[in-house]
């Protein structure tokens, strides 16, 4: 086994290791999503009453809700790119030395 074999061998693991990692959270926030999403929409299949809560007048429940679905997509791109630009990019340039 020449010196390029022995590096190019541990390189492998680490990039599995990295991809593994990327799929990892991918996943969780991708589920997060789905939760949030669902649940709001459970929410109007199965107990409308509830949303029609007034919190002040001419401020439902509802209207709350609904841009906090919205909102919460942008915030766990947000934590997704951070992540990315803080510990993916910097693991992947490790990877390239």
């Amino acid at each position: 086994m020449d010196a390029q074999t022995s590096v190019n061998s541990g390189v492998a693991p680490r990039s599995v290791t990295l991809a593994r990692r990327r799929l990892r959270i991918a996943l969780l926030l991708c589920a997060t999503m789905i939760t949030i999403y669902f649940g709001f929409m459970a929410l109007f299949a199965f107990d409308k009453p509830l949303l029609g809560t007034v919190l002040a007048p001419g401020l439902s429940l509802c209207i709350v809700l609904g841009p906090l679905v919205i909102v919460s997509s942008f915030l766990l791109c947000l934590i997704y790119v951070l992540w990315a630009n803080r510990v993916f990019d910097a693991s992947l340039r490790d990877l390239e030395r």
